[in-house]
């Protein structure tokens, strides 16, 4: 890894605790710590040499600047400097498979980062794509752990199937994250009865996407939003409960009561007075404003958008680069505070990484997973594929809120709720077709909410 100092920018400093430096490559500060941890021991051990705080000031400026000077002019390789060391409870000469749920340009980088662990660790690792489709995408990966021949770990997992995982005892303990380095939303993603069971790697949620050239500033308020729809146009997947929570959530419904981070599936809020409220925005959507009719569906919606025939689209990053490509100057925008006076609040959808409960190699697999999920793994994610990080760190990066995209879709985070991982969630999914018996008016807000609990209610109790 190569580092290049005219990322940065060194700023003036008065004393050794005022020293900082602003600097992408954050590494190259570690070096200047380093330096003044030297000199403490070194005045700590040596009080009679006279070193006064005027010689000090003139010596880290010396030695910064021949820092910067010989870095500006040349490549330097810190590489070996900052790889991460070998752990001795990690034994050389295994191989561990890592299965892949993520795109090839993802994967790119996640060969990468296996080579340089295994190559540090003396170890061979296998990076493998999942080939499975349909229901089988990820249960395969179950089948596998199943029957002994599974990968150690798991790539791009989405976190709302860990429940399912769990129950069976086929996830093993995240035992190296750290709960603290991440928003509180997306680490309550991956904790089940109070142990953390998955590495978050990336985070999305849907957003409002508007077309620049109709719409230059985008709606804040529920009035405002409203007027632009008018007049612009609004669709969205409207089929899908993914979707529609946004406007549930928002106006006070929610899905498992949860109480103190532990989800209880037999207390479902889309039956509240809130969730009641959202059903009925969403049906006026269709009946009142005449915005969509009840056929529009997710192809249809982004259809619309793309080819420029409604401004207004909610979506997430993965609609982007489609529409840019047909040419639509996509903006991104939090969606807009609702008539309940809160903002629309959307479900977060974390990437994980997972170990599985049946490796040989149990520290060694927990190592690479939490490698392979680290800072400089999410920011390599990131420039391959716009893939929003889950660490906090970079959830402020300058590089990444440069883009204006990826900047509104992490500030959409802020007011979004992760998606339940309890297995229950299976049986909203499987229950979410009401939802647009609700729309279309075929039946009312109240009874359509009331159906959907029972359904779930019935699917829950289908799956034991």
């Amino acid at each position: 890894m190569q580092y290049h100092v005219s990322y940065c920018v060194v700023i003036k400093w008065h004393s050794r605790k005022e020293a900082s430096m602003i600097c992408k490559r954050s590494n190259i500060v570690r070096i200047i710590r380093l330096y003044y941890l030297v000199m403490q021991i070194f005045e700590a051990y040596f009080p009679n040499i006279e070193m006064g705080a005027k010689r000090m000031k003139k010596s880290v400026t010396i030695l910064t600047s021949t820092m910067v000077a010989a870095m500006l002019f040349s490549t330097v390789d810190v590489s070996g400097v900052f790889a991460a060391k070998r752990d001795a409870a990690i034994p050389k000469g295994i191989t561990l498979k890592v299965l892949t749920y993520w795109q090839p340009q993802e994967e790119t980088v996640i060969k990468a980062l296996a080579a340089k662990w295994g190559k540090m660790h003396g170890d061979t690792v296998i990076v493998e794509q999942n080939a499975a489709t349909g229901n089988a995408k990820y249960s395969n990966w179950a089948t596998q752990v199943r029957a002994g021949v599974g990968p150690d770990v798991a790539i791009a997992m989405p976190h709302d199937n860990l429940g399912t995982f769990y129950q069976e005892g086929l996830l093993a303990p995240a035992t190296q994250m750290n709960p603290g380095q991440y928003p509180a939303s997306i680490a309550e993603g991956v904790k089940i009865a109070g142990s953390y069971y998955a590495y978050p790697v990336a985070a999305q949620s849907v957003a409002l996407m508007y077309n620049k050239a109709k719409i230059k500033t985008p709606p804040k308020t529920w009035v405002q939003f409203v007027r632009d729809a008018n007049q612009f146009g609004f669709a969205m997947a409207q089929e899908q409960f993914y979707y529609d929570y946004v406007f549930l959530g928002g106006m006070g419904g929610y899905i498992f009561k949860d109480h103190n981070g532990t989800l209880n599936p037999n207390q479902v809020g889309l039956a509240t007075k809130g969730a009641i409220a959202g059903f009925a925005l969403l049906h006026a959507m269709d009946s009142k404003y005449h915005w969509m009719n009840p056929s529009v569906n997710q192809s249809i919606a982004t259809s619309e958008f793309d080819t420029g025939k409604v401004g207004l689209f909610l979506s997430g990053p993965w609609d982007v680069v489609t529409a840019q490509n047909d040419k639509i100057n996509v903006g991104v925008a939090p969606f807009p505070t609702l008539p309940s006076g809160k903002p629309g609040t959307p479900l977060i959808s974390i990437l994980t990484t997972v170990v599985s409960a049946k490796s040989h190699y149990p520290t060694a697999a927990q190592s690479l997973a939490a490698y392979l999920s680290g800072a400089t793994a999410e920011l390599g994610y990131f420039k391959a594929d716009q893939d929003l990080p889950a660490l906090k760190s970079l959830q402020t990066n300058k590089a990444i809120l440069r883009d204006p995209i990826s900047s509104a879709f992490i500030q959409q985070l802020n007011t979004a709720v992760a998606m339940p991982n309890i297995s229950q969630m299976q049986a909203v999914w499987s229950a979410q077709g009401i939802v647009t018996s609700i729309e279309n008016g075929k039946v009312s807000p109240a009874a359509g909410a009331a159906q959907f609990v029972k359904n779930i209610q019935s699917a829950e109790q289908l799956q034991g």
